[in-house]
């Protein structure tokens, strides 16, 4: 009897040992892959990297937000992908946690980087050019940018040749991987310069110009391009003008320009190859000065804030930015801010929106005709107005322009981005057509 009463005292406690276990297995959660799947912390032992065609492993390494010997973090996979696409070098960017024996692999694809563009432009006055540019946007797989560019102004509707210009550049981005990065630019040739009055074409010059700029950047943040950065440059250039047509205008005069260029900015963007979030702040000024060797005294000073922020999950954003500027001294002779452009304030011709104040706002709706597709359609309105001696352009309280346009990605192609827009001016009532790549900012 005393034995029969262990057993059911054993089988009491053994159910009752039993409860725990089944209530945890009750709630046990399946995850269909390592990814999807928190993990303990875990030392990274190597980095393998995989589909790289053109670019070095450095340039992917020297990107992330971790390296060998530390300990993973949860956050390391978004933070490393964000900064891999904003490069703009690569279409995918997938970095996968650390497995078992700590390997964090990382698989990229490469974006094509060479890119040669022809270019033509025509004004309502007939006046037209045409040229190209080629830019190589990842020199030796670093990152670096390479550009050549030449341009020849062909006289009314395409029917002579007035003079060629030539520029090119390089940029030299991530000094030993550091935070440093380094630009180099120059530019000779002639061309034809216009002046204007009332926002009217009064007389042509041929403008012989030759020039050169340097600029150092350092990135305060974790990579350029993300947190705060500051630059200092300096630029030289030279100008002499002939006078084709009209009565000679008294602010033009032969030039040789010194000046020195300094800004700072705040950059937070993800690059979604068709689509931006995040914000970005410039702030920059220029002088130039007789202290410097130039025959001219100018103060220039710009500035300007952007944000892109999602409206849904597809990839469709509302984009708006403010820009401002202003100039003091010999501005004249220097030359007029003109915001009557593509990249500025849209509907207008470059002439009719010049002064020496301006302030301005791009608003747009960036929406794709299907979930994360490659094409946009876009509606905008810009609004500001700019100033010369206190008088607004137009005789206007404020200058609008309102229009549509659609954006085409290729995914595979480095700043592949193209773009068309139509713009109507309401001060001047005139419909204005843009092509050109990239977003508008």
């Amino acid at each position: 009897m005393f034995r029969f009463g262990l057993i059911i005292v054993a089988i009491i406690c053994l159910q009752l040992a039993g409860l725990q276990p089944l209530r945890a297995a009750d709630t046990y959660t399946y995850y269909a892959n390592d990814d999807n799947a928190p993990i303990l912390p875990r030392l990274i032992q190597n980095i393998e990297i995989s589909g790289l065609k053109k670019s070095q492993p450095r340039t992917v390494l020297r990107e992330l937000p971790f390296t060998v010997g530390d300990m993973w973090q949860e956050s390391d996979k978004a933070t490393g992908e964000r900064r891999l696409r904003n490069t703009g070098l690569f279409a995918e960017a997938i970095i996968h946690r650390p497995n078992d024996k700590g390997v964090v692999r990382i698989w990229v694809r490469d974006r094509w980087s060479l890119f040669m563009l022809p270019e033509a432009s025509r004004s309502d006055l007939g006046k037209t050019s045409a040229g190209f540019t080629m830019t190589e946007h990842n020199m030796w797989g670093l990152n670096h940018n390479f550009r050549l560019a030449a341009r020849e102004e062909t006289g009314k509707n395409f029917t002579g040749f007035k003079g060629t210009t030539f520029s090119g550049s390089y940029l030299w981005r991530r000094i030993n991987d550091g935070p440093l990065s380094l630009s180099f630019s120059g530019n000779s040739g002639r061309k034809i310069f216009d002046t204007f009055t009332n926002g009217q074409l009064s007389s042509q010059y041929r403008e012989q110009n030759v020039g050169w700029g340097s600029q150092l950047s350092f990135a305060h943040g974790p990579v350029p391009g993300e947190g705060w950065s500051n630059s200092i440059g300096f630029s030289s250039s030279l100008s002499s003008f002939t006078l084709i047509s009209g009565p000679p205008s008294s602010t033009v005069i032969a030039k040789h320009r010194n000046a020195v260029q300094a800004g700072v900015a705040y950059q937070l963007i993800d690059d979604n190859i068709t689509w931006l979030t995040g914000t970005s702040f410039n702030y920059g000024w220029d002088i130039a000065h007789k202290g410097l060797g130039s025959n001219i005294n100018v103060y220039r000073q710009t500035s300007s804030l952007s944000s892109h922020i999602p409206i849904w999950d597809s990839g469709s954003t509302f984009d708006f930015r403010i820009s401002g500027g202003g100039a003091t001294g010999s501005v004249e002779q220097d030359g007029l801010f003109d915001i009557g452009n593509s990249r500025g304030l849209r509907g207008y011709l470059p002439g009719e929106l010049q002064g020496t104040y301006y302030v301005y706002s791009n608003l747009e709706a960036r929406i794709p005709i299907k979930p994360n597709s490659n094409f946009h359609l876009v509606g905008f309105t810009d609004v500001g107005q700019i100033w010369n001696l206190g008088h607004p352009a137009l005789g206007k309280n404020l200058i609008v322009g309102m229009g549509a346009g659609a954006r085409l990605t290729l995914r595979w192609l480095v700043n592949g981005t193209f773009r068309t827009d139509a713009s109507y001016g309401l001060a001047t009532s005139n419909w204005r057509y843009y092509f050109g790549t990239s977003q508008a900012f």
